[in-house]
């Protein structure tokens, strides 16, 4: 329930309330609610609420809500409507405002910036991390149409 915590082996599914942290191993899946922290192993699924943190070893799927944060290993993918990032190969997805990507080598990043009062798209931009134009581990934002590095 809120505020709980729940573990699971591998190919297990751990699910913890609001503000509760749910741990997978690999293969398995993990769910936190609001402020929560769901983390699974390899090819394994993590989901978080708004403000919570999911996190995905390599080929896993990490997802977090409003102003949340997904990270995946390589070959994996994330999504957020915060921050998103990959390791090599990998997929990162962020869509809201003032929103963030970044990814390994040979990563796609996409970036979508919405209006705040009708999360119409107001612009985005997809490209691929190439280690030249765009760089690996490099926070990403989007401002008028272009992607610029976040310090």
């Amino acid at each position: 329930g809120d505020s709980g915590a729940a573990t699971a082996g591998d190919y297990g599914a751990a699910t913890a309330g609001n503000r509760g942290a749910a741990t997978a191993g690999n293969r398995g899946a993990a769910t936190a609610g609001n402020r929560g922290a769901a983390t699974a192993g390899n090819r394994g699924a993590a989901t978080a609420g708004n403000y919570g943190a999911a996190t995905a070893g390599d080929s896993g799927a990490a997802t977090a809500g409003n102003r949340g944060a997904a990270t995946a290993g390589n070959y994996g993918a994330a999504t957020a409507r915060g921050k998103a990032s990959t390791g090599s190969n990998g997929l990162s997805v962020a869509r809201g405002n003032n929103v963030r990507v970044k990814g390994g080598i040979g990563a796609i990043l996409v970036i979508a910036e919405e209006r705040e009062d009708t999360y119409d798209i107001v612009d985005w931009k997809a490209v691929v991390v190439d280690g030249e134009v765009v760089k690996a581990d490099t926070w990403y934002r989007l401002e008028n149409g272009e992607l610029v590095e976040v310090d």
